[in-house]
């Protein structure tokens, strides 16, 4: 089972150290530069969490979880919204399906409204990333006409939160 771990000492190196898939790294940048982001969100004071997604105490793969306030930067969403900001399973634990029970635990983690109310979940994804993309759609996220992202390739998908 895979059980959503708090960064600390213990696990921070294994998390740096974690690889996508090498067809996927090029969608996405080194865990250390998302927990730089979260360093500066919780500057801006926008809610900010990482987790380590470990399985019997073994890092397999690393999230990153944020409140974005209505208009905020860089997303200048119309609500505020719950938005994992990050989501990656290690390229040596990949097809073992932690993938998409790391990513269950990570929207029930959202479901419960750490950080106040919202009935939305975002997520970006570059759509060549069709592994990634497969996988949102699967758990209901679609896609949006928005991008972000310093190339704006970056495509934004979003999913209701049942009431």
């Amino acid at each position: 089972m895979i059980e959503l771990k708090e960064i600390t000492w213990e696990n921070f190196w294994q998390v740096v150290e974690l690889k996508p898939h090498e067809s996927q790294r090029e969608y996405l940048p080194s865990n250390a530069v998302f927990m730089a982001q979260a360093y500066v969100n919780l500057k801006f004071k926008y809610p900010d969490a990482c987790f380590a997604l470990s399985r019997e105490s073994h890092v397999v793969g690393f999230s990153k979880v944020v409140y974005v306030p209505q208009g905020a930067e860089p997303y200048r969403f119309q609500e505020g919204t719950y938005m994992i900001d990050a989501f990656m399973i290690d390229d040596q634990e990949q097809g073992k399906g932690y993938g998409r029970e790391g990513f269950r635990q990570v929207l029930a983690y959202i479901e419960t409204k750490p950080w106040g109310e919202s009935n939305t979940i975002k997520l970006a994804c570059h759509d060549r990333n069709t592994v990634a993309v497969g996988m949102y759609k699967k758990f209901g996220f679609c896609e949006t006409d928005q991008f972000v992202g310093r190339d704006k390739k970056m495509r934004i998908y979003s999913k209701t939160l049942e009431r």
